[in-house]
């Protein structure tokens, strides 16, 4: 069973209303941010199942969001004209990282390296931008963690692989979207192999 949270985004989504989301980007639940958004599909890869959204506001574009860092779903007070296929409640499929949602709330977020790694960089990346600081942290996090260059091209490769999957779920690439490809691809390549390298 999804939790309340992800049922009301997939209640909202079915019916075309935009929902604003409080969003926790980064470890700290002090930094949770309302954003207004335009909810479309799940993915689920090796780490975070994911929601991906047209994000209205704080600024426009193409977003995944990790569920579990989405910490309340409220009407934003519009209808939406779909982009793309919704398909947020038809995706939910319930695989293990989806069983219990709660209790991934409360599951500390470093079980090993690279899904530390994967949390990281997918919470930078969220809100489409990596300001100086995220990217200094995350290069901290692969000193000081030992991280392998081979874990860091599998977390890479998961991450683009996500990203693919969602925005080839409804047979067309348009051009925010191609955007968010070679955004992430920039991202991936600073942080030291990008998946076409």
């Amino acid at each position: 069973m999804p939790s309340a949270p992800m049922q009301t985004l997939i209640d909202l989504a079915s019916n075309n209303r935009v929902a604003r989301i409080h969003y926790r980007k980064t470890i700290s639940a002090a930094n949770d941010q309302p954003r207004l958004v335009e909810a479309y599909n799940l993915t689920v890869g090796q780490g975070d199942p994911m929601v991906r959204v047209y994000q209205l506001s704080p600024d426009e574009g193409w977003r995944f969001f990790m569920i579990r860092k989405i910490t309340q779903v409220d009407d934003g007070g519009s209808a939406f004209e779909p982009r793309a296929a919704v398909t947020l409640g038809d995706s939910i499929r319930e695989p293990k990282p989806l069983d219990n949602l709660e209790s991934l709330e409360e599951e500390p977020i470093e079980q090993d390296r690279s899904a530390h790694y994967q949390a990281l960089v997918g919470d930078a990346m969220a809100d489409g931008t990596v300001s100086p600081d995220e990217f200094q942290s995350i290069q901290q996090f692969i000193s000081a963690s030992g991280l392998t260059t081979s874990e860091m091209h599998f977390v890479h490769a998961t991450l683009f692989h996500q990203c693919l999957g969602a925005i080839l779920e409804d047979g067309r690439v348009d051009d925010h979207e191609c955007a968010q490809i070679q955004f992430l691809h920039r991202v991936l390549q600073v942080l030291g192999w990008g998946v076409v390298d």
